[in-house]
């Protein structure tokens, strides 16, 4: 497991790409991005909204990102990726592969919409690209 290891991690590289993947989220999900229509076809309604803990949600959205973002720049750094584009191409390639394929297995099993998983899964594979960019740049 030589991979796995916080030796050579850029930790500033690693906060600045986590920041910049959290806005691409709060974007993603706001009224200028997604939220509508991943709203509606969640079935999210404005009383469950009322009732939800928000701050448990960002909590462990933070935490999931953070760690997400580290394992990023931990695969990044065994693979001898040191630039914007091999960064872009493994960021891309896990948020799909990893997080949007859980999405799609656990969607699929709860029976959400095809949209709401789309929109899920099409935003790790951006953040995470982007972030990957990020830690490629430093």
């Amino acid at each position: 497991m030589d991979w796995f290891t916080f030796e050579g991690i850029n930790w500033i590289a690693v906060l600045v790409a986590f920041v910049v993947a959290f806005a691409v989220g709060w974007w993603w999900y706001s009224p200028a991005g997604f939220w509508k229509i991943w709203r509606t076809q969640a079935g999210v309604t404005d009383e469950r909204m009322e009732q939800a803990n928000m701050g448990a949600a960002f909590a462990g959205t933070i935490v999931a990102n953070l760690l997400g973002v580290v394992l990023l720049a931990m695969l990044m750094n065994a693979l001898g990726i040191d630039d914007w584009s091999g960064g872009l191409l493994l960021g891309a390639a896990v948020g799909l592969i990893f997080r949007g394929g859980a999405h799609a297995i656990h969607n699929g099993f709860a029976l959400r919409s095809p949209t709401v998983t789309l929109i899920d899964a099409a935003h790790d594979m951006v953040g995470l690209a982007i972030a990957g960019v990020v830690i490629g740049l430093f």
